[in-house]
């Protein structure tokens, strides 16, 4: 066990992806419950998070530029400023509502560091290491978070935001004074951009369907708070009910860490049933009770799920010939330019069917679950 605390990667890693979840929490956690109390209808909110990823997509291949010349370090505070500037709009609705077009600009340029997670654990994280590695980095997001959420109800609920903000902007600005400890420059002689369209367009790879693929868990995890929310009409409530989600998924996860480095195939197999099956569970659960039981169950199998498929994309990310820092910006980019596509479409639903769309999307969650697995199947050159 001391390797994964002691060895100063590693270490900092953690140190920063907690700072980065505790930070971030009000946008993943309550993003599209916050909108919502603030007025903005669900087809909107859907249209928002499509524009917001679209814009993502486009900037992600900057993260290769920059990072070849100021390093990774940098590219995460240049995020984090954007995110910084769309906490406070998110919790000023005056602010949100005159500046609709720059809420949705920092919440798209937020992403500019979204590759940094896989470049960092594809260098420095020995491929023996991975799966328990990434149980004890979920853990340490789930810390941040449930921190976090405990403190952000605490602050909707008093109309305490100025602290809450300030709380939110210096444990952005943490993520960054841990990843510098880290730092390094990506080499890069090629155009990113050209790079990744290249290799989206014409590699025959399943690692960019298995991110686009995604997109479906992405939105899924963006939208189920909010499902909860409408069905309980208390924050109070809601709140408590996912603090206490938060704090029971530490333990699944660490469990299905170690589980992944003895068999990644297996692993993969058991979270995909599980998930599919807790995901079709909110076609059917009706009552108050049922949906709050089943969104605690979706989130720890959704920590487990992520997981268990990020060990494998690692994995894949290690054997792929190009560098690290080129396929997980296309990654990120298939997973974005899919969710334009899938975000663009659930709006116009929504506008029509209302609260219905939330149905749709839990079918599409489920779909994705089982090709995602079937897609990493066919990946033979990592499960020996």
């Amino acid at each position: 066990m001391k390797e994964y605390f002691y060895k100063k990667e590693y270490k900092y890693i953690y140190l920063g992806k907690t700072a980065y979840s505790f930070a971030n929490a009000l946008m993943e956690t309550f993003g599209t419950v916050m909108l919502y109390k603030n007025g903005i209808p669900i087809c909107f909110i859907l249209l928002i998070y499509g524009l917001r990823f679209g814009i993502t997509g486009l900037c992600t291949p900057l993260f290769v530029s920059l990072s070849s010349r100021i390093g990774i370090a940098k590219c995460v505070l240049v995020s984090n400023i954007f995110s910084i500037i769309s906490a406070y709009m998110m919790l000023d609705e005056t602010k949100m509502y005159k500046n609709i077009v720059i809420f949705i600009l920092a919440l798209g340029f937020m992403g500019i560091s979204n590759p940094s997670g896989d470049a960092f654990s594809s260098k420095y994280v020995e491929t023996e290491h991975r799966g328990r590695f990434n149980g004890f980095l979920c853990i340490s997001r789930i810390l941040g978070r449930a921190v976090a959420s405990f403190l952000i109800a605490w602050g909707v609920i008093t109309d305490n935001h100025i602290v809450l903000f300030l709380m939110i902007a210096i444990f952005f600005l943490l993520e960054y004074v841990f990843y510098r400890k880290i730092d390094y420059k990506v080499e890069n002689d090629t155009s990113a951009f050209k790079a990744s369209m290249k290799y989206i367009v014409k590699s025959k790879s399943r690692y960019k369907i298995i991110y686009a693929l995604r997109t479906s868990h992405i939105i899924e995890r963006q939208f189920v708070p909010l499902y909860l929310y409408i069905a309980l009409k208390d924050f109070k409530i809601f709140s408590s009910v996912v603090i206490v989600s938060l704090l029971l998924q530490i333990i699944t996860v660490a469990l299905i860490g170690k589980y992944s480095d003895r068999n990644i195939a297996k692993a993969n197999n058991f979270v995909t049933i599980i998930k599919a099956i807790i995901t079709g569970v909110f076609l059917f659960a009706k009552n108050k009770i049922a949906i709050s039981f089943n969104k605690t169950l979706n989130d720890n199998f959704e920590k487990v799920y992520e997981t268990s498929i990020q060990t494998s994309i690692q994995n894949i990310i290690k054997e792929e010939k190009e560098n690290n820092e080129l396929l997980s910006a296309v990654g990120q980019m298939s997973l974005c330019f899919t969710e334009v596509i899938v975000f663009a479409v659930l709006a116009i639903v929504a506008k029509i069917i209302g609260e219905g769309v939330f149905y749709i999307i839990f079918v599409l969650s489920i779909i994705s679950t089982l090709t995602i697995n079937f897609n990493i199947k066919q990946e033979r050159n990592y499960i020996k």
